[in-house]
Parts: C-alpha cells; sequence; structure tokens
C-alpha cells in the first residue's frame, strides 16, 4: 500500500521533490550508463551512415553486383546486420582502448570476450556478402581465375619451377 503524502508542508516538498527529475537530468543522447556498447542499441543516424558507407565500398568489391555496377539490394538486410555489428564493434574496440583489457584486480573484462564475439559476428556477415577469399571461392570466382592463370601458363610455356615443390609424408607423432 502506497502511503499518503503528509500534511506537514516541508514533508510534503520533500515527497514530491521525489517525484521530479532529479537536479542533473541527462543530457539528450546520454550515454552515461553505456558501458562498453557490445549490447547497446546503435543510433539510426549512425547505423543509415555506416550502411551507405559499407555499400559504397561494396560496389567495387562484391563479387555479384547490379547491372550498373552497384551493390545489389538484396543485400541490404546483411548489410544492414554487417553495420550494426561493426558499430557495435568499434563501440567496444573503444571501451578498451580507454579502459584497458584488465580490470583493476588483474581480471579480464568480459567486453573482450564481447569483441571477440562481434569479430566472428561482422566475419561471418563479410563471407555472406562474398567478402573473403573463402567465400569467394565457394562461388566459384577464384577458381575461374586459377584457371585462367593455368591457361595462360600452358599458352606461354610457362610453368612454375618444380624446385618449388617440397615433398614430405606424413609420420604419427
Amino acid at each position: 500500500m502506497v502511503s499518503p503524502l503528509s500534511d506537514k508542508p516541508t514533508a510534503r516538498r520533500r515527497q514530491l521533490a521525489n517525484l521530479k527529475r532529479g537536479g542533473n537530468p541527462a543530457p539528450t543522447g546520454n550515454r552515461k550508463a553505456v558501458t562498453h556498447g557490445g549490447f547497446a542499441a546503435v543510433a539510426r543516424e549512425r547505423l543509415e551512415q555506416r550502411e551507405r558507407e559499407i555499400f559504397e565500398a561494396l560496389s567495387a568489391d562484391l563479387p555479384l553486383r547490379e547491372a550498373d555496377g552497384s551493390a545489389p539490394g538484396t543485400d541490404a538486410v546483411v548489410v544492414a546486420m554487417f553495420a550494426q555489428a561493426l558499430c557495435r564493434l568499434e563501440d567496444v574496440k573503444d571501451y578498451l582502448g580507454r579502459r584497458g583489457i584488465e580490470t583493476s584486480r588483474g581480471h579480464m573484462r568480459n567486453a573482450v570476450e564481447i569483441e571477440g564475439r562481434l569479430r566472428r559476428e561482422a566475419l561471418d556477415f563479410a563471407e555472406s556478402l562474398g567478402l573473403t577469399p573463402r567465400s569467394r571461392a565457394r562461388l566459384g570466382i577464384d577458381l575461374a581465375r586459377t584457371a585462367d592463370l593455368a591457361s595462360q601458363w600452358a599458352a606461354e610455356g610457362d610453368h612454375p619451377p618444380a624446385d618449388d615443390v617440397i615433398e614430405a609424408e606424413a609420420t604419427d607423432v
């Protein structure tokens, strides 16, 4: 049960003061309570700017592009998640840069683990967009280049030197 307001004016003022914002309200865009930012929501403007940067950078690097050379619109969802992971990763790296990877008692900060998870998440998004050598190889892009190189060597009579090959047998350890 909630107690009623006091009849005494000074006590009543104190009670009502508890219902109002404190003397030091948080400013707009408050980040006072944010620690490492690994789980924080990313501001819309920052996220949209990061998505634009990624789309612009990817337009030249993506293995599959639109007819005009731009990044496909179908990649927008993955790019948005990639941008969010990169923003969070930047926040965590900034936090660890300011605070260090260990606490004052010598314990590893949990932000180090979060940074590792965010790095793996960003790499997964990069792979799903075909931005890593392994993901491009899965698409057959590097294989096609390798075949072109082999046919060029055959046509020119150039072959890689045989003494560069190391032969060995596997042994049980």
